[in-house]
């Protein structure tokens, strides 16, 4: 018994394997900004340089520049080339805002490289909009001395998932100057792909003939075996029993057994 559930789970643990696999060994991108296209005035939107998506800066009266990025959090081969400033204590309360598609796709993660001055903005934070309102999500707390990488587990908020729109934004406070400035680079939103039928309907299949196997050999261990028939009562020196042999099916049922008790021991 014990030979035959180590065999089983062994069988799922490759369904398993095999379903994981067909998901993909990383997520998939939904949107990148890289922002090394920026120079001069800075466009109140900016369309994704990788995936689909669109970031809004309307909310900012002033402030908005460019300036040195960084290869840090960086997809595919992007250089470090520009990344999007934010400056003066008047944009604080303000947002960077993320709108992008999510269908067939789960799991999202939020992810920047961002700086500040001495004075910028220490209380960023990332929200989630849920239809109704928005929802905290995470907090970044952007170093004064270098770049750093912060992402912030999506994953919880289901209402972004499979989405033909899912909003995430950041709010920038904490500026305590009017030359306090932070800088963002490489921003990115991934996810993973929904799994295919094909590889959860494996996982349902191998466990359905490993459960069939069980079943066959139980029932070949279980035999009904027939009970001895007693011998004809005759009378006189006619009395006699009638020998094991005989029993119908008597050899087979010993035989059957002999194999079922040798199984149980051995397992």
């Amino acid at each position: 018994m014990r030979r035959s559930n180590r065999g089983m789970a062994a069988a799922l643990t490759g369904a398993a394997s095999l379903w994981l696999c067909a998901c993909g060994a990383r997520a998939d991108v939904v949107a990148n900004w890289n922002f090394n296209g920026l120079s001069g005035a800075v466009p109140t939107a900016l369309g994704a340089d990788q995936g689909t998506g669109s970031l809004s800066l309307l909310e900012f009266t002033s402030g908005l520049s460019a300036l040195a990025g960084t290869d840090l959090h960086a997809w595919s081969g992007d250089v470090a080339g520009m990344g999007l400033v934010v400056t003066g204590s008047g944009q604080n309360g303000r947002a960077v805002v993320l709108d992008v598609r999510t269908e067939g796709l789960v799991d999202l993660v939020f992810g920047v490289a961002v700086r500040r001055s001495g004075s910028g903005f220490a209380l960023t934070s990332v929200q989630v909009w849920d239809g109704t309102g928005w929802r905290m999500a995470g907090s970044i707390d952007a170093s004064t001395t270098q770049w750093q990488v912060h992402t912030v587990d999506l994953s919880s908020f289901d209402f972004l998932e499979q989405a033909s729109s899912a909003r995430v934004r950041m709010v920038v406070d904490g500026a305590t100057s009017s030359s306090g400035n932070i800088r963002f680079d490489n921003l990115r939103i991934s996810a993973m792909p929904v799994p295919g039928p094909g590889p959860v309907a494996a996982i349902g299949a191998v466990a359905a003939s490993v459960t069939r196997r069980r079943g066959g050999r139980k029932s070949a261990v279980k035999v009904e075996c027939a009970k001895p028939v007693p011998a004809e009562t005759k009378s006189g020196d006619d009395q006699r029993p009638t020998p094991p042999s005989s029993v119908p099916g008597s050899d087979a049922c010993e035989r059957t057994s002999a194999r079922g008790r040798s199984r149980r021991t051995s397992g």
